[in-house]
């Protein structure tokens, strides 16, 4: 080749290298994996040297992020350039992001909702940023002890079902907790016989309760 020819294939290179850094966006903090997964979709293609992506990453990156990673930029290793960034980066920001995503979820309250509306908001906060079964541990610790207790012996998995299950209960323990709080407040008028009749109350809707609860789920 000469040496006209091999000066031609160097700017074709710096070219191609310019294109590619330039259809990939700035490195996202608040989603590193998407944000590898939209690089890639550029880079692989490409068919491009283990060098050429960790430099074309470096690009990327604003310089609070390059002040996250100095210690691999200062001192690279000889191979596995590219994925030793990408773990790092990963690591760095999106194990930041779950624990942020952990303690906003942690901060929100059943109040007047049903339990599944409180499991909507907690996906739509988490969006796959946590994985399913940590959702499912959080949004139960938010619920009642008594619906804790059922959904702990149900043998269903499916969040959805889970919530439904949920609901049900809920429902069917309201009026009992109200009929509870009723009996444990003094009697204004001191008649036994209004007492007695409040239990009786008490001890039919639990009852019923108990047969609803351990009928299958459909």
């Amino acid at each position: 080749m000469s040496s006209e020819d091999k000066k031609v294939v160097i700017e074709e290179h710096q070219l191609s290298s310019i294109s590619v850094t330039a259809r990939i966006p700035e490195f996202w903090k608040k989603s590193p994996k998407t944000w590898f997964i939209q690089a890639e979709a550029v880079l692989n293609p490409q068919k491009m040297s283990d060098e050429s992506r960790y430099q074309v990453i470096i690009l990327k990156l604003p310089q609070d992020v390059v002040e996250q990673v100095t210690e691999i930029l200062l001192n690279p290793p000889e191979k596995n350039k590219y994925e030793t960034l990408k773990n790092k980066l990963i690591f760095i920001y999106q194990e930041s992001e779950e624990r942020q995503v952990k303690k906003l979820i942690g901060e929100m309250e059943l109040g007047d909702q049903k339990p599944s509306q409180l499991l909507r908001k907690m996906q739509d906060l988490a969006r796959g940023r946590i994985t399913n079964e940590t959702l499912i541990v959080m949004w139960q610790n938010h619920l009642p002890t008594s619906v804790r207790g059922v959904l702990a012996v149900t043998e269903e998995k499916d969040l959805e079902k889970l919530a439904s299950i949920a609901d049900k209960v809920m429902e069917t323990t309201t009026p009992i907790n109200s009929v509870a709080t009723v009996k444990q407040e003094p009697d204004p008028s001191g008649s036994q016989d209004q007492i007695i009749s409040a239990i009786n109350k008490l001890s039919d809707r639990l009852q019923k309760f108990r047969v609803k609860i351990t009928r299958p789920f459909k």
